[in-house]
């Protein structure tokens, strides 16, 4: 699939900006704070329902404005054009349609009922200095990187996230309230409200910390082939899941459902005093162990980079055989970010697929992108047949400069 043209309505530095951008590389440059990531953050946003930069509809409103609008038009493997649109609108005191917000989806100009319905219809990765966040940050980070990476390739498990989510905000409240209620709390008429709660919560539960061990599995075993290709063989990565004690591979989703089950029971009365819920997928983390020692505190930062890169490109692979084709490729400022041997590592994966990148210099992107194809090109087994071998001379170039918020096509000497 690729994107044949972005609108942006009142979205972050853009009042009102169209696009239309090649099928291969889109080059987009200008001088930092000019408006090029939030290119990609449109893009993105119409793959995943979120930014990859803030949890919050309303950063993304331009700040003379109360509501925003993004538009992807892209065109399928099978060469359908198709169109995906949000629209978000910021509360407005006063007004009678406006008292919450409202965030509306709309495939080929027609609204969708819930926003669950819009996954698995758009594909994208993102590679961001963001990422290394993954690393660096709490457990929240590496959670949303994992459900993003899934619920673009199996829409139910965002719907089953929807639903736990909405439940255990129910369960928390209710907990909040025997914790702060004047009654004794440990009566057997505390806990009856929550049992029935813990039975509709369970089977989410269980299907989430399911499917998190399956994709899981298949990062640890890419990001260890990819990380030692990065890394020339010197270095074992590593991706461990942790979540609810006991839980084991070999168990299905009848099994972790009875161990959750126990477990709210066990844990019920401090989870009373605490006034929130102490197990479930909510608290789950990811683990990268390098060299068998964990990543977080030991770790250059040399190092971190390269794992994280692993994980994307993981990502991308993933992705890519869940959905039979390559995903658009997001490229946000990265090269600056990577020696050129992990550029390399990166650019090399860019082929057979959309690419948009942004830099401020779109020489160094170009001579960058080349020079990854040659070397592919050079170490291409000679028994693949001639149509396989990468030649740079058939990647085409498409520049933009973005100034202010603004993009005008270019012509460049790539």
């Amino acid at each position: 699939m690729y994107v044949t043209a972005i609108e942006l309505t009142d979205f972050r530095n853009y009042r009102s900006q169209q696009i239309t951008v090649h099928p291969d590389i889109n080059v987009f440059f200008g001088a930092n704070a000019q408006g090029k990531t939030n290119i990609l953050e449109a893009v993105y946003l119409c793959a995943c329902a979120r930014s990859h930069r803030t949890s919050r509809d309303s950063d993304l409103i331009h700040q003379d404005g109360d509501h925003y609008a993004v538009k992807v038009d892209f065109k399928t493997q099978s060469g359908h054009q198709e169109s995906l649109e949000i629209r978000y609108f910021d509360p407005v005191p006063g007004h009678p349609q406006r008292q919450k917000s409202i965030r509306q989806i709309y495939q080929n100009g027609v609204l969708l009922e819930r926003i669950s319905d819009m996954m698995g219809l758009f594909h994208a990765v993102i590679f961001a200095p963001e990422d290394l966040m993954l690393i660096k940050e709490g457990p929240a980070t590496r959670r949303r990187f994992l459900d993003l990476l899934i619920s673009q390739v199996r829409p139910t498990y965002f719907q089953d996230l929807q639903r736990y989510s909405r439940l255990l905000q129910q369960r928390n409240k209710i907990l909040k309230d025997l914790r702060d209620s004047q009654s004794t709390v440990g009566t057997r008429g505390d806990t009856e409200q929550l049992e029935a709660w813990d039975l509709t919560m369970v089977p989410y539960a269980a299907r989430i910390i399911h499917q998190r061990m399956i994709y899981v599995q298949r990062l640890d075993q890419l990001a260890e082939k990819n990380h030692s290709n990065i890394s020339s063989g010197k270095e074992k990565l590593n991706v461990k899941y942790r979540t609810v004690s006991g839980y084991t591979n070999e168990m299905g989703i009848p099994e972790l459902s009875d161990a959750l089950l126990k477990k709210y029971k066990t844990n019920v009365y401090d989870d009373i005093s605490r006034g929130s819920t102490q197990t479930g997928p909510h608290r789950d983390d990811l683990e990268f162990v390098l060299q068998g020692e964990p990543m977080k505190p030991y770790a250059s930062q040399g190092q971190q980079r390269s794992a994280v890169l692993s994980l994307k490109l993981s990502e991308l692979e993933i992705i890519t055989e869940d959905i039979g084709e390559r995903p658009v490729l997001l490229l946000d400022d990265v090269m600056s970010e990577l020696d050129s041997d992990r550029r390399r590592c990166l650019l090399e994966s860019i082929s057979e697929a959309q690419v948009f990148v942004t830099c401020t210099d779109a020489n160094h992107v170009v001579a960058d992108i080349k020079r990854a194809d040659a070397f592919k090109l050079a170490t291409t087994d000679q028994e693949d047949p001639p149509e396989k071998a990468v030649n740079s001379q058939e990647r085409q170039f498409s520049f933009f400069e973005v100034r202010s918020g603004q993009v005008t096509p270019v012509e460049h000497d790539s």
